[in-house]
């Protein structure tokens, strides 16, 4: 018989360590950002502003299924709503329900959204899950529930990443790319040599001590992302983040330094996911600017993985000018929206249908307007 426990307690959550590893290792869907480590770390941060609700469903008293979210309360459409969402991390570069091989079909993903509509149905009004793989059996198996349950979803597109397959070697990745883009290497590197002796390491496992950390910091420090507010050391919270994620010595996070004459100039923190690669964070010391420190460190990089098992490099989500110099392919992340059947649920759905449209809706713009306080 199946049963579902909804774990609200951190405590709890952090005691689910050996069951959620073991479905973890009979997952449909083994990725790094599905492990508890990684769960663990992200929610760390996440928990002075939300809520945890991590849901486990069980046959014969053994976890088939863990369905990571977490409550929140976000704005939709200008209007505020308690949504129960993956527990999302900005660093996190993909989201998925965990479920056993063996038991993923519609029928269980069926009784988690009847549990969540009958017996948690005052606790959320709209179900949002994002970053899911266009490819990801979750988005099917839960789209087919919804159908079943008579709910009303919708699908969208919402991120979108680059990425380097890693076939065909080095030079034939670097004869793909324009003459234009292979002279700016050359220059790149005659540049960066002129500054001294360069070092390039990269850290895994028990090699990312507190020394590598600090190195990694103290790039960040000093990069342009610092007078954004957007650097790793921008947010004291966000340096944890990262302090515990590289201090769980795991193998598969790795951190990248390129050092000139002994001093850190540039870093990437790496996530390696089965046979991708992903790059989470890249950072440069603003004062070597002119000698493009990032995109050697990257040159290197890409030298290394054309020659290592691995499939794929994946620039992260977002695709911002730089990385399109870098590679041409990319993938979507897709956002599913599921809606509670209470009444408010189906307003904030009719005003989502708007889209923008309210001046021919009269009475919902009324409605809308007087629940932001605009009336």
């Amino acid at each position: 018989m199946a049963e579902i426990e909804c774990v609200s307690d951190e405590n709890q959550f952090l005691s689910l360590r050996p069951e959620w590893t073991e479905l973890w290792e009979d997952s449909l869907t083994q990725s790094f950002f599905l492990t508890h480590d990684w769960i663990r770390c992200c929610w760390k941060e996440l928990q002075l502003r939300n809520q945890l609700r991590v849901f486990v469903l069980r046959e014969g008293g053994k976890a088939v299924l863990i369905a990571p979210f977490m409550k929140s309360r976000r704005a939709q459409r200008g209007i505020p709503a308690d949504c129960l969402t993956l527990i999302e991390h900005p660093e996190a570069q993909s989201a998925d329900i965990m479920v056993a091989q063996s038991h993923a079909d519609s029928e269980h993903f069926l009784r988690l959204l009847r549990f969540l509509i009958e017996q948690q149905g005052t606790d959320w009004h709209v179900l949002l899950l994002d970053k899911l793989s266009e490819q990801s059996i979750t988005l099917q198996l839960l789209t087919t529930a919804a159908e079943a349950a008579f709910s009303h979803f919708e699908i969208r597109p919402s991120h979108q990443a680059l990425f380097i397959p890693l076939v065909g070697g080095w030079e034939g990745y670097l004869n793909s790319r324009s003459r234009r883009f292979r002279k700016t290497l050359r220059n790149v590197e005659n540049r960066i040599e002129r500054l001294g002796t360069l070092i390039v390491n990269c850290y895994s496992g028990s090699q990312c001590g507190y020394g590598v950390i600090q190195k990694m910091f103290s790039v960040s420090d000093l990069s342009w992302k610092i007078a954004d507010g957007i650097a790793m050391t921008s947010q004291r919270s966000r340096m944890t983040f990262f302090e515990d994620l590289i201090s769980l010595h795991r193998e598969d996070v790795r951190v990248w330094l390129l050092e000139v004459n002994g001093t850190p100039i540039a870093s990437e923190i790496q996530v390696v996911d089965g046979l991708t690669v992903y790059a989470l964070r890249s950072d440069y010391d603003e004062r070597y600017a002119d000698s493009s420190p990032g995109v050697y460190l990257q040159v290197e990089i890409l030298k290394r993985l054309f020659c290592s098992p691995y499939r794929q490099y994946n620039l992260g989500v977002g695709i911002n000018p730089y990385k399109t110099r870098w590679a041409d392919e990319r993938f979507s992340l897709m956002n599913l929206r599921i809606y509670n059947r209470t009444i408010y649920s189906r307003f904030l759905r009719s005003i989502e249908q708007c889209n923008g449209h309210l001046k021919r809706m009269p009475g919902v713009r009324t409605l809308h307007d007087f629940i932001v306080g605009r009336a």
